[in-house]
């Protein structure tokens, strides 16, 4: 299953043909639509909103109709002047500064999503020729309160982006015991003086478009389904309205 945050983008991905919309049973899985390869069914859903609640209410519940394994693909915002709009970053670690994950898991700095998966997920890009980084993002779900103190300070430590939804996702993940992964495309910076926001940049667009293949790739090479938190059913979500 393939999450994504981007609204537009996710149109532009379900109308391309293919694309099955799902009549679920359960107007709580939302907007999912599938795709049958050569390789096995992946499904995608988006148009569910932004920020952590919004992002974890849509994982748990598709969660619950069956499928163990999510990458979750979107936009995030630039820490760091070497990171340029469209380049493409993947999680290892995520600052949980927001309110979801403290309902999960233990009191503590990062939430961590699947190495395997993560690890899957780099082979595919490198595999593909695309550029990308591995390290930490800042998860806060209240952009209107991203402080210059913590900009200063997150940026001092490394920390590579800002985002919204990545350290509850995989709380939860872990919490459930899913195979879960997330990565970004740069469509904006932050800097001492300014925001530059860039959402429709053809850079940041082309970077999300390798990343959902990258995603793809990854989910279908998992193999036949199986069961428990190594199970290679994937769930591909693409979540959340466009900035």
């Amino acid at each position: 299953m393939i999450l994504t945050f981007q609204n537009s983008f996710f149109r532009q991905i379900v109308s391309s043909g293919g694309w099955h919309r799902l009549d679920s049973p359960s107007s709580a899985l939302g907007d999912f639509h599938v795709l049958e390869t050569e390789g096995g069914l992946v499904g995608i859903t988006g148009g569910f909103g932004v920020g952590s609640p919004a992002a974890t209410n849509r994982l748990e519940d598709i969660a619950a109709s069956g499928p163990r394994r999510f990458i979750a693909i979107g936009y995030a915002g630039t820490l760091q002047p070497d990171l340029r709009i469209g380049d493409v970053v993947l999680c290892e670690r995520a600052i949980r500064d927001e309110g979801v994950s403290h309902h999960y898991v233990e009191p503590g700095r990062y939430s961590f999503p699947s190495a395997g998966l993560t690890a899957s997920l780099v082979e595919r890009l490198s595999a593909a020729g695309v550029a990308h980084r591995v390290g930490t993002t800042w998860t806060i779900d209240t952009p209107y309160r991203e402080t210059l103190e913590e900009l200063r300070h997150y940026r001092s430590e490394g920390v590579l982006t800002v985002e919204m939804e990545a350290a509850a996702l995989a709380a939860v993940a872990q919490f459930r015991g899913l195979d879960f992964a997330t990565a970004f495309a740069v469509s904006d910076s932050l800097t001492d003086s300014q925001w530059r926001p860039q959402f429709h940049h053809e850079d940041a667009t082309a970077g999300l478009e390798a990343l959902l293949k990258a995603a793809m790739d990854t989910l279908l090479a998992s193999g036949p389904a199986g069961t428990g938190i190594d199970d290679p059913t994937t769930i591909l979500a693409t979540g959340g309205d466009e900035i």
